[in-house]
C-alpha cells in the first residue's frame, strides 16, 4: 500500500506572481481522494477566467477551466467569486509520482505552490463546490444544493430577500471521486421577479431558512419582451436590432408556467384573417353541452352550425354521427369535434376557418388546449405539430379538431366508434404512416375538462388496433399507464432482420465489460450481433480482453487515431453487413432483455428512420428523454430535471412520440439510411452534435424520429472520455455548436416537434417563452439544411 503525503496548503498565505505586468492571486491544494483544487484571479481584470494546466513530475496530465465558485473570494467582494478550479487525478498516477504543481495554460506560470507528494500535513478543506447557480436567460436560474433532503432556500438580489424557492427536484453531480462517478442532488428552477427585468446587470445569491449563506453566485441581466423588442421600442436601427434578434436566441427569456394567465394576457393571439368557410361543430357528450354551447354563441366567427350527438366524448355513436353529416352539415367545408363542456376560446372559429384557407391541402387541424385545475388555475396544454407516433400512444390530438367534410365523409366508412378513430382514419390509407397533411394551431383553441383516463385508454387502444390493422400492420396494443391522458403501447409486428450492436471504446475496461455483460440477454433474444470498435485502447487488461472477444462470439475493429465518435461509427458501418445498426455507447447498462427488440420493432415503419430510447443516470435522475431544439440556440436533452419514475409534461415520458433528434449514445437505424446519407458527418461534428445532424439529414430525407420510453437505460454520460466543455475540449465543443447553428439555424429557431409556447432555455418544457414563438399554424414539415462550403 502506497500512502501520500501532502503540505497543508490551507495554512500557507496565497502566492502572488506576474503575468505581462499584471499582479494575480492564487492558491493550490490536494484531497485525500486525488482531487486538486484551488484558484487563480487576475485583480486588475476579474472579468477574466484562467485555464489552468496540471502537472506531476512535471508532466501535463489535466487541465480545468477556473470557473467555480469559491465563498471566500465571494465574501471578500471580488466580483462573483468564481475563480476555482477542480481537477481529479488518478490515485495510480499519484503514487507513482513525487511532485504535483499546477500553471496556467499556455503561459507556464506557476498557481500557488508546487505540492510534494512525499512530506504530510492533514487538515486541507474540501474547496470542492457545495452547490451551484447557473443563469438560463431572463430571468430563469436553476442550480443545486449538495443535499439529498428538500429544503427551501431565500433568494437574494443584489442583497435583498426577493423570493423563496423550494429544491425539491434533482440533478446528477459529477464525482470522480464517487464510485459511480456521481449522485444526486437536489435541485431548484425559478424565475425572479419581473422588476429585474430592467437591463441592468444583477447579483443573486441565495441562503438557507437558517439565513446561512450558499455558497455559489451569478449575475444576470433581462430586458422586458426581449432585446430585440426593446430595440424595436427604442426606434434603433434595423442592424441593432439583428443584433438584439441572435442575443435573444442564444440567451432567450421564459416565465413560469404558473404565470400562464398573465402570460396570455400580455401575449394576445393575433387576430385571424377573415373567411368564409363554413363549419359545422359536433359536441359529443350531454353533460356540460350547455356551457360548450354558450361558448360557441360567443364565437367571433359567424358561419357555423352545431349538434349534440348523446354517446359520452370520447366516445362516438356512427349512426348519429352519419345523421349529422347529412342533415346538419351538408353544406359545410369542415367539421369540428369536441367533447360536451369544453368551451372554445371567443376567436378559435375563426381561427380554424382562417388556417383551413391558408393551407388548402391540410385534411385535418387540431390546436393547443388549456385544462383548468381543482382550485381553478388554468395550465396550458402546448402540443407539437402533428406526430403519427404520439397519437397512437397518446390520442393527444383527437380532444378538440376539425377535418375537412370530405375526410369526415371518409372516415365515417369506418363506422368510429370513438373520436380517436375518427380521427386516425384520416391515415388508413396505404403509404407512409404521418403522409396526410395535419395542421397544429399553436395557441389555445379553448379549456377541456378533466376526464376518465382509463375509459378513454380502452377507446384509444381500440382505435390504434383497428388502425393499424387497417394499415395492414398486424401489432399489439395493450392499455398503459396516463395520468393526464390516455395511454397505451404499440408492439409492431416486424420480420426479423440482421441487427449488429456497434460500440466504440479506449481503455475502460469496467465500462465495457459492464456494457457486454448487461445487453447480452437483449441481443440474444434479438439474434443480434455485438461489434467492439477499438480506437486505440492501450491498457494490457483491455488488450488482453479485446482479444479474446471473439471467442465470446464478439467481433472487434480497429480504428486508429484520435477519438472521433462519428468517424469510428462510420468505419464500423462501412465493414458490416447487418440491415440495422445499434449505435450505443461503452457507458450504458442494460437491465432488461426487451430494450433492443422494442427499438427495432419501431422500424416496422418504413418512415421511421431513427429510433431512441430513454436513459437514466445511475441514480435514476432522467439523463435523455428526447432531443429538442432551441435550447439556448443548441440542443438539449428533455427531462433532465425529472426522476425516471416521471411522466414528464403531458405524460411524454409514458408514450412513444417523435422528437427532432435522439442521442446517438443509444440509437437505431437502418444501415442502408445510414449510409445513404454518408453517415455522421466526421469534419464538421467529430464529437458533439453528430446525432442531432445526422437524425436532421434524416428528417430532411422525409424520415420520421421517434423516443419510445419502453426501452430504458442507464447511461454515465461521458463516463468514458470526460466531458465536451473541459477546458482542453472547449474550442472544440464550441466549433460544432458553430457549425450546428450554420447548417441548420431557422430550424433550431422552430423545432416543429416542441410548442412555441414553451421556453427556449434551462431544461425544456419547464416555462413559457417571453416573448412566444411563430403562432402561426404549422405542418411537421422537414427541416432544409444550408449549404456549408468546406473551408468555410
Amino acid at each position: 500500500m502506497t500512502t501520500l503525503r501532502r503540505h497543508n496548503t490551507s495554512r500557507r498565505p496565497a502566492a502572488a506572481s506576474k503575468i505581462e505586468g499584471l499582479a494575480e492571486t492564487s492558491r493550490l491544494a490536494l484531497l485525500a481522494d486525488g482531487t486538486l483544487a484551488g484558484f487563480v484571479l487576475d485583480p486588475n481584470d476579474l472579468e477574466r477566467r484562467f485555464t489552468v494546466e496540471v502537472l506531476l513530475d512535471g508532466i501535463v496530465v489535466a487541465t480545468a477551466h477556473a470557473d467555480h465558485f469559491v465563498p471566500e473570494l465571494a465574501g471578500l467582494g471580488l466580483h462573483d467569486g468564481a475563480f476555482g478550479f477542480v481537477a481529479s487525478i488518478p490515485a495510480v498516477k499519484l503514487a507513482a509520482a513525487s511532485r504535483v504543481e499546477a500553471r496556467l495554460a499556455n503561459v507556464g506560470t506557476a498557481i500557488g505552490h508546487p505540492i510534494d507528494l512525499t512530506s504530510v500535513e492533514d487538515g486541507v478543506a474540501d474547496p470542492r463546490p457545495k452547490a451551484r447557480l447557473r443563469w438560463h436567460g431572463g430571468l430563469r436560474v436553476s442550480g443545486w444544493i449538495d443535499s439529498q433532503t428538500e429544503s427551501v432556500l431565500e433568494v437574494m438580489v443584489d442583497g435583498e430577500a426577493v423570493a423563496q424557492v423550494r429544491a425539491a427536484i434533482w440533478s446528477r453531480l459529477d464525482d470522480p471521486a464517487d464510485p459511480s462517478g456521481g449522485r444526486n442532488v437536489r435541485a431548484f428552477d425559478l424565475h425572479l421577479p419581473e422588476r429585474f427585468a430592467d437591463g441592468r446587470v444583477h447579483q443573486l445569491t441565495m441562503r438557507k431558512e437558517s439565513r446561512e449563506p450558499i455558497p455559489a453566485s451569478t449575475m444576470f441581466v433581462a430586458h422586458p419582451d426581449g432585446l430585440a423588442g426593446l430595440m424595436e421600442r427604442l426606434g434603433e436601427l434595423p442592424s441593432e436590432r439583428l443584433r438584439g434578434e441572435l442575443y435573444d436566441q442564444i440567451i432567450p427569456s421564459s416565465l413560469p408556467l404558473a404565470s400562464y394567465g398573465a402570460w396570455r394576457e400580455r401575449f394576445p393571439l393575433p387576430a385571424p384573417p377573415e373567411s368564409q368557410l363554413q363549419l359545422s361543430v359536433i359536441i359529443v357528450g350531454q353533460s356540460g353541452a350547455e356551457r360548450t354551447i354558450d361558448s360557441l354563441e360567443a364565437q367571433s366567427y359567424p358561419h357555423w352550425t352545431a349538434g349534440i350527438l348523446e354517446a359520452p366524448a370520447p366516445a362516438l355513436d356512427a349512426d348519429a354521427f352519419e345523421e349529422f353529416l347529412d342533415e346538419v352539415a351538408a353544406d359545410s367545408d369542415a367539421i369540428i369535434a369536441l367533447a360536451a363542456g369544453a368551451l372554445l376560446a371567443p376567436d378559435a372559429l375563426a381561427r380554424i376557418a382562417a388556417a383551413f384557407d391558408q393551407h388548402p391541402d391540410s385534411v385535418a387541424l387540431y390546436g393547443d388546449v388549456d385544462l383548468v385545475a381543482a382550485d381553478g388555475q388554468v395550465w396550458p396544454l402546448a402540443f407539437p405539430s402533428f406526430d403519427y407516433e404520439r397519437m397512437l400512444e397518446q390520442g393527444y390530438c383527437a380532444h378538440l379538431f376539425a377535418l375537412r367534410a370530405n375526410a369526415a365523409r371518409v372516415a365515417l366508412v369506418v363506422r368510429p366508434e370513438s373520436l380517436y378513430r375518427l380521427f386516425n382514419a384520416s391515415f388508413d390509407v396505404p403509404g407512409p404512416a404521418a403522409a396526410a397533411p395535419v395542421l397544429h394551431l399553436p395557441g389555445s383553441l379553448g379549456t377541456v375538462e378533466r376526464f376518465d383516463v382509463a375509459a378513454a385508454s380502452q377507446h384509444l387502444a381500440s382505435a390504434t388496433r383497428l388502425h393499424l390493422e387497417t394499415r395492414g400492420l398486424p401489432a399489439r396494443v395493450s392499455v398503459s399507464d396516463g395520468d393526464l391522458f390516455p395511454a397505451v403501447r404499440v408492439r409492431r409486428e416486424t420480420e426479423r432482420q440482421s441487427t449488429t450492436v456497434v460500440i466504440p471504446t479506449r481503455d475502460q475496461l469496467p465500462l465495457l465489460r459492464a456494457c457486454l455483460d448487461s445487453i447480452a440477454p437483449a441481443v440474444a433474444r434479438a439474434k443480434a450481433d455485438i461489434l467492439v470498435v477499438d480506437n486505440d485502447s492501450s491498457d494490457p487488461e483491455t488488450l488482453s480482453f479485446l482479444a479474446a472477444l471473439p471467442d465470446r462470439g464478439i467481433a472487434t475493429l480497429k480504428v486508429a487515431g484520435p477519438f472521433n465518435f462519428a468517424r469510428l461509427n462510420n468505419r464500423a458501418a462501412a465493414s458490416l453487413d447487418s440491415d440495422i445498426l445499434c449505435l450505443l455507447n461503452n457507458d450504458i447498462e442494460a437491465s432488461d432483455d426487451g430494450w433492443l427488440e422494442e427499438m427495432l420493432t419501431r422500424l416496422a415503419e418504413p418512415d421511421v428512420g431513427a429510433v431512441g430510447a430513454v436513459l437514466t443516470w445511475p441514480g435514476g435522475v432522467v439523463q435523455h428523454g428526447g432531443i429538442v431544439l432551441g435550447t439556448n440556440f443548441a440542443a438539449a436533452h428533455a427531462f433532465t430535471d425529472r426522476m425516471a419514475d416521471d411522466g414528464g409534461y403531458l405524460d411524454l415520458l409514458r408514450v412513444s412520440h417523435e422528437c427532432s433528434a435522439v442521442t446517438a449514445a443509444c440509437l437505431v437505424t437502418r444501415r442502408s439510411d445510414y449510409l445513404d446519407l454518408g453517415g455522421m458527418d466526421e469534419i464538421r461534428f467529430p464529437v458533439a452534435y453528430n446525432d442531432v445532424d445526422y437524425c436532421l439529414r434524416l428528417r430532411e430525407a422525409g424520415k420520421r424520429i421517434v423516443l419510445t420510453p419502453h426501452a430504458r437505460l442507464v447511461h454515465a454520460e461521458s463516463a468514458s472520455r470526460g466531458k465536451d466543455r473541459r477546458a482542453d475540449r472547449r474550442d472544440r465543443y464550441e466549433r460544432e455548436l458553430e457549425m450546428l447553428r450554420a447548417r441548420w439555424g431557422e430550424h433550431l429557431i422552430a423545432d416543429p416537434l416542441y410548442s412555441p409556447l414553451m421556453s427556449r432555455n434551462g431544461v425544456p418544457y419547464g416555462a413559457l417563452a417571453w416573448p412566444p414563438g411563430d403562432r402561426e399554424p404549422r405542418l411537421n414539415e422537414p427541416p432544409i439544411a444550408r449549404d456549408l462550403p468546406s473551408g468555410i
